[in-house]
Order: structure tokens, then C-alpha cells, then sequence
């Protein structure tokens, strides 16, 4: 079965989107990084900083909590765009299941 000249449009388009989506979560996670190495040096608190053996970074604390922040954020604004009639239509063409 051949695909359509549609259908080819719609794989590459997607591919792209998620390329971007995955890119800019790696840049997301290296920008909160260089802020929690700010942070560590501005407040004078050691980088390797361990309330125990087990425990991350201080500077790798702060990105994790602010990635996670961000992502609920996005939830969120995601949440809110379903009721515009125009996000639903755009992810109805590229069949985007959220």
C-alpha cells in the first residue's frame, strides 16, 4: 500500500514537531542548569553541596524542581488551549491524541 502524498506530509511534519519538542527540552534542561549554577554561586552554596550520600547536587536540585515546574506549566497551558476551537483542529489534522 502506497502512502499519500498527504500522508507523507503528515509523517514529516510530525517527525519535525517532536524533533523540536525533544530539542528544546534538552535546551530547557541545560538553560535551568546554567540558573542553578548561578544560584550556587550568587548564594555561595558548594555545588556538590549532599544533605547525604545519596543525594544530587545542589545545582542538579534546582534543575530537576524547575524542569518539573515547567512541565506542569505546560500541562496547564495545554489544558487551556483544548477550548479553542483552532488547537483542536490543528491536532485533528495531524491526528494528535493528547
Amino acid at each position: 500500500m502506497y502512502l499519500s502524498f498527504k500522508d507523507i506530509c503528515l509523517c514529516v511534519l510530525k517527525a519535525l514537531i517532536l524533533t523540536l519538542i525533544f530539542v528544546a527540552l534538552i535546551g530547557l534542561i541545560m538553560f535551568d542548569y546554567k540558573i542553578g549554577i548561578n544560584y550556587c554561586d550568587l548564594m555561595n552554596i558548594p555545588r556538590d553541596l549532599a544533605l547525604s550520600v545519596m543525594s544530587l547536587g545542589m545545582a542538579i536540585n534546582i534543575t530537576i524542581i524547575m524542569f518539573v515546574i515547567e512541565i506542569i506549566v505546560l500541562y496547564f497551558i495545554i489544558k487551556k488551549l483544548k477550548r479553542i476551537q483552532l488547537f483542536n483542529n490543528i491536532c485533528e489534522f495531524l491526528s494528535i491524541d493528547y
